[in-house]
């Protein structure tokens, strides 16, 4: 009784890694900027000692950075998501 032969696994086309790499170059800059910008409110709001908000400072950062978080994150996860070709 011989055993099936394993399937090797489909390997990622040029299109699919470009559009990883360009969602990656887009998604770590601008999250890491959006969260700085963000924790930096938060982190505000707690050791400050006057009465201030902390979402006057984070929605702004949000409605800025957002828009680019997620462009990125749909990139690399449309890059993650094509079918790659098979190998014989």
């Amino acid at each position: 009784m011989s055993l099936p032969e394993p399937v090797p696994p489909p390997r990622r086309t040029a299109g699919a890694i470009a559009l990883i790499v360009i969602g990656l170059l887009i998604l770590i800059p601008s999250g890491l900027c959006t969260s700085i910008f963000m924790g930096g409110a938060f982190l505000d709001t707690f050791f400050s000692s006057q009465n201030s908000s902390a979402m006057g400072d984070a929605i702004p950062a949000l409605i800025i950075g957002g828009p680019f978080v997620a462009i990125g994150a749909f990139l690399v996860w449309l890059g993650l998501r094509r079918p790659g070709k098979r190998q014989q």
